[in-house]
């Protein structure tokens, strides 16, 4: 009985490990204002919108690339109108995100909770599959319902919205777009219409 019960504590021990590393592991999303993607060789993209209105609309946008490292916190570059260093861990409910000057990115001063600072908690709303996230290069991105020109639909997204790809395929990407309602559009775009996030050059 004595070792019956051993077993079984153990076996407990080794089924909450292993749930503790899923639950502590960067996965793709949409992190409350963060659209976060996690591809399966480890790098890193973001994307973080969040607004703020009173008499006026504040808008704080920023992007972030980094790549998966052996020991969390991963070390990630942010940028807008300043590139700024910081971290994103996994924690069980979402992600923590840290950029210990990230009020100074363009327009978030005002918008960005001081939390940005020593780790901001961000909630995981939604899961994804996107292994990278893009920006849009044209003017209009057509959709279509399959990597074919021939299924174009009348939905379309437009350039600088930043979109989540699921996969790519002969010229082809297959994408997500959050709108800010919260309501996804989902299509395939020729590949010539979006671009990588790129952090400028330093």
């Amino acid at each position: 009985m004595k070792i019956k019960m051993m077993r079984i504590v153990c076996g407990f021990s080794v089924l909450m490990a292993a749930f503790s590393s899923y639950a502590t592991t960067l996965q793709s999303g949409v992190y409350e204002g963060l659209l976060l993607a996690v591809s399966p060789t480890g790098n890193i993209t973001g994307y973080y919108s969040e607004s703020a209105e009173d008499s006026v609309k504040r808008t704080c946008t920023f992007f972030l690339t980094g790549h998966v490292s052996a020991q969390q916190p991963d070390t990630i570059t942010s940028w807008s109108s300043s590139v700024l260093a910081g971290h994103i861990a996994a924690n069980t409910a979402g992600v923590t995100l840290t950029i210990p000057d990230g009020q100074n990115h363009a327009g978030c001063m005002n918008v960005l909770m001081p939390e940005i600072a020593t780790g901001l908690e961000l909630e995981r709303t939604r899961q994804t599959q996107w292994q990278t996230l893009m920006t849009v290069s044209s003017p209009r991105a057509y959709l279509s319902s399959t990597p074919d020109a021939a299924t174009r639909r009348k939905a379309w997204i437009v350039k600088g919205d930043v979109v989540g790809v699921i996969q790519t395929q002969a010229g082809w990407a297959e994408v997500e777009f959050v709108a800010r309602s919260g309501k996804t559009t989902h299509g395939w775009v020729n590949s010539n219409d979006v671009q990588p996030l790129t952090p400028p050059a330093s």
